[in-house]
């Protein structure tokens, strides 16, 4: 199993994102509640061992899920700014997008936006 948060770590706060997003604004689990917008949560969504060397694992096929929240009002940035360098930062580390839409959230002010990406890594 290879530890990914540090990787998502280092990718997600990138300073072109951290420009859009301030960096306590940007979670590795879901907080109890969102508070500032906008809001970058990314999340493991799968982590499966796909090469073994000597019976150890030497590669795995990894997916993270972005969500990104922001207000639909004037003054805040759009999810699909934040899509587009989201995208350009894990595109230039080779992870695959094979997500990227937006989904309803309970309040009508806030734009939810879900990305997924994912990538073989290799110990």
């Amino acid at each position: 199993m290879i530890n990914t948060k540090k990787i998502y770590n280092t990718l997600l706060n990138d300073s072109r994102i951290t420009a859009l997003i301030p960096e306590d604004s940007i979670f590795n689990a879901y907080p109890d509640e969102i508070e500032n917008f906008p809001c970058l949560v990314f999340l493991d969504d799968e982590q499966a061992d796909t090469e073994y060397y000597e019976n150890m694992p030497g590669a795995s096929y990894c997916s993270v899920q972005v969500h990104i929240f922001t207000k639909k009002l004037d003054g805040y940035v759009s999810s699909a700014e934040v899509a587009i360098v989201v995208a350009e930062v894990m595109n230039e580390d080779l992870w695959n997008c094979s997500q990227n839409g937006e989904v309803q959230d309970s309040d009508p002010n806030v734009e939810h936006r879900v990305m997924r990406f994912g990538k073989s890594i290799f110990n």
